[in-house]
């Protein structure tokens, strides 16, 4: 049981990876529109990091007492720093692409949403 629980717990570093890949094409996309430097490649190379905490997953049943990492043992620092850094990695290249969302409602007086301009007749 605990086997199949180590493998199922593959699932979040794979979930992860697949939402960064999604990321990835859609800032690909909005590059292209808005003509911005390729910075979408970054969530590639997170996707690539977060592979290695996906690896110490799956090979986790064959490690350590009943497949469970320690978390002072190599295996957990193994798991825990790629991860770290993948997710640091994805969040500045979300933070470059899609940042002026945030910063344009802040430009607006109240901070909101622009409102429509009231049309006279």
């Amino acid at each position: 049981m605990e086997n199949i629980l180590a493998l199922l717990s593959v699932a979040a570093p794979l979930a992860l990876i697949y939402g960064l890949y999604v990321m990835a094409q859609i800032s690909q996309r909005f590059g292209s529109v808005t003509k911005r430097p390729p910075y979408y490649r970054w969530f590639y190379v997170a996707m690539v990091l977060m592979l290695i905490p996906a690896a110490i997953r799956l090979l986790a049943p064959g490690i350590g007492d009943g497949g469970v990492l320690d978390d002072s043992a190599a295996e957990a620092f193994l798991y825990s720093v790629p991860f770290a850094i993948s997710l640091g990695v994805a969040l500045a290249a979300a933070w470059r692409y899609w940042s002026w969302l945030i910063v344009h409602s802040q430009d607006e007086p109240g901070g909101g949403p622009a409102k429509a301009p009231s049309r006279r007749r």
